[in-house]
């Protein structure tokens, strides 16, 4: 007997650089692959089981998210301060 683990592409969320960064995903991406984040950042997939440490949020690849589901935008968004890393920050866990 077989177990099939289907993956949202919506739902992935990629760790680079101790930033969380999106991406349009045709298809789960294969190690060794590259992604090219919604903000331009390019890096190369590699897998882990390993939970990251805490990890801020790319605000500007939320921008680009946001604007690409037509979801309203405020002016005061921290997408909108050119590359300032955010204090929030969401641990991950192994649930997550």
């Amino acid at each position: 007997m077989t177990v099939r683990i289907y993956l949202d592409l919506d739902k992935l969320h990629l760790v680079a650089r101790g930033q969380r960064h999106r991406a349009r995903l045709a298809r789960v991406p294969n190690p060794g692959d590259q992604v090219t984040m919604l903000c331009g950042l390019v890096e190369v997939v590699e897998y882990t089981t390993e939970a990251e440490k805490a990890v801020a949020t790319c605000w500007t690849c939320d921008v680009h998210y946001r604007r690409g589901l037509g979801f309203p935008i405020p002016p005061t968004h921290p997408g909108f301060s050119s590359g300032r890393r955010t204090p929030r920050k969401r641990r991950y866990t192994s649930e997550s």
